[in-house]
């Protein structure tokens, strides 16, 4: 139980951090930091943007996820990031039938940016963990921050600002998705830990 606290607030800082350094401004650019230099600022998304955060966000747990498809040990952990690589495929699939529908074109921002890093990041430090049980916990891990991520970045900043009324349908049907998965991946997770505590 320790470690899910762990992870879900060092996710949530990260990702509170990520909101504070999408100003104007980039951290580069500010010697005072993302949180100083972003100070007073609104992040501001277009439904471009929204939609490009969207296909960055799916895009990054599929590449998680088939990460921990190939090397998790624990059948659990292994066939839910299998699910994953799927059910996020087919989000990625939805998004761009709605863009296509609407002649909506996905755009960069400074937030879909810092998912992708993100997101290299992680599979980086993944791909250097030695398989068993420290890597399925550590994959594990990795899920519930990405998914309590992308659920407080699509509540407190996505769905706000979506002004396209197929694309907020889809982010609805998204964030709640999202949410059934963060659950699982938190009980896989606690389970792993639970088999390593003495």
């Amino acid at each position: 139980m320790r470690i899910t606290r762990a992870v879900l607030g060092a996710a949530l800082m990260g990702t509170a951090v990520m909101f504070a350094g999408c100003g104007e401004s980039s951290a580069s650019e500010n010697p005072a930091g993302p949180q100083e230099a972003a100070a007073g600022q609104a992040v501001t998304l277009t439904d471009g943007q929204i939609l490009g955060v969207l296909l960055v966000a799916n895009a990054g747990e599929v590449m998680l996820s088939q990460v921990g498809q190939a090397q998790a040990t624990d059948p659990t952990a292994r066939d839910f990031n299998a699910r994953m690589v799927t059910m996020h495929t087919e989000v990625i699939q939805r998004l761009e039938e709605v863009a296509m529908a609407q002649g909506m074109a996905p755009a960069e921002s400074p937030v879909s940016q810092h998912l992708q890093e993100t997101a290299k990041r992680t599979v980086d430090l993944l791909n250097g963990t030695p398989q068993g049980a420290m890597f399925d916990l550590s994959v594990m891990d990795a899920q519930v921050a990405a998914h309590s991520g992308t659920a407080l970045l699509g509540d407190s900043l996505l769905a706000p600002q979506v002004q396209n009324p197929a694309l907020r349908e889809e982010l609805m049907a998204v964030r709640k998705t999202v949410q059934g998965h963060l659950q699982e991946a938190a009980n896989i997770q606690t389970t792993l830990w639970n088999a390593q505590s003495p």
